[in-house]
């Protein structure tokens, strides 16, 4: 498996000025940061180079062949079957089945973020939901919420830091997504199976948005799955886990909730909950707690929900 090279940025020759920082090959391609990494594990390709402050940039060969595994994913491929093709291997395979192009991959829609900062700013929830089921019809469940949902949420979050969207719109654009979540679950919902996972956030935050992706994850999955909300006592989410007999209990924490008070809070639900029930916690913030105790694992991105809910 190769390893990312490391160059120095004030050493870069012409052929770097071409280099795509992460967040642009995920606008471009379609493809989420955690699936670019795992890919990056997994199979060696693509093969970034790593600027000495440890950031990703890909050249624009691979963005170009990123393009055209995406292409094949959505014909029907898998990334195992795929992922480690060379390009000219990718483009005569997508030529024998008629679906190479050379331009967006299927399921693309260019200008997605444009027309969703838009629409945020126009307050427009029909253009909003139609573009969101749209996607999630193309892409499927898994897809939509690596490929769509996690790349608007850090474009909406960073429009709002740069002064591009005001509180009242990214407010706005999660409302109309965290009822579309709730659709798309509801269906999955009578299929589950297992003891079921239950999510809910701690006393003060109220920020529900990340219990909706992963409760959907979860649910896609073929997990049961109960979302009890945001702004729970520890004494509730207890008394519901121990009801349901919930495998696992998993716990949003927003950027803002990464306090000590947190780690008290969710250090009293451990010895709360059974043994055997293993409590989770995701979000911004989780990676920002300190001194959590044993028997509580922090899940920093659905491939990591995905590995968790293996072991349930």
């Amino acid at each position: 498996m190769s390893k990312p090279i490391r160059r120095d940025p004030k050493a870069a020759g012409d052929e770097d000025l071409q280099l795509w920082p992460m967040g642009a090959v995920t606008r471009r391609t379609g493809i989420g940061e955690h699936t670019l990494r795992a890919w990056e594990r997994k199979f060696g390709f693509p093969s970034p180079v790593r600027l000495d402050s440890g950031h990703r940039r890909y050249p624009l060969e691979q963005v170009q062949q990123l393009l055209l595994i995406n292409t094949a994913l959505h014909s029907g491929y898998r990334a195992g079957d795929v992922v480690p093709l060379a390009k000219d291997e990718l483009e005569d395979l997508l030529r024998a089945c008629g679906a190479l192009d050379t331009g967006v991959p299927a399921g693309i829609t260019p200008g997605i973020i444009e027309n969703t900062l838009e629409a945020c700013r126009r307050f427009d929830r029909d253009a909003l939901a139609a573009a969101l089921a749209r996607d999630s019809s193309l892409l499927g469940v898994g897809h939509f919420l690596r490929e769509r949902v996690e790349p608007l949420l850090r474009e909406v979050g960073e429009s709002w830091a740069r002064g591009e969207l005001e509180i009242r719109h990214e407010h706005f654009f999660s409302e109309v997504l965290e009822d579309h979540l709730r659709a798309l679950r509801a269906p999955l919902e009578a299929s589950g199976s297992g003891r079921p996972v239950v999510l809910a956030t701690l006393p003060d935050e109220l920020h529900g948005l990340g219990l909706q992706i992963v409760g959907l994850a979860v649910a896609a999955a073929g997990r049961r799955v109960r979302v009890l909300g945001p702004h729970l006592p520890v004494e509730e989410i207890a008394q519901a886990a121990e009801v349901l007999d919930a495998a696992a209990v998993g716990l949003s924490i927003s950027i803002f909730g990464a306090s000590a008070q947190t780690t008290t809070e969710i250090v009293t639900l451990r010895k709360r909950l059974h043994t055997e029930t293993r409590l989770w916690v995701g979000g911004a913030g989780a990676s920002h707690l300190k001194d959590l105790p044993g028997g509580v694992d922090v899940l920093s991105s659905l491939d990591d929900l995905e590995s968790a809910l293996q072991k349930i």
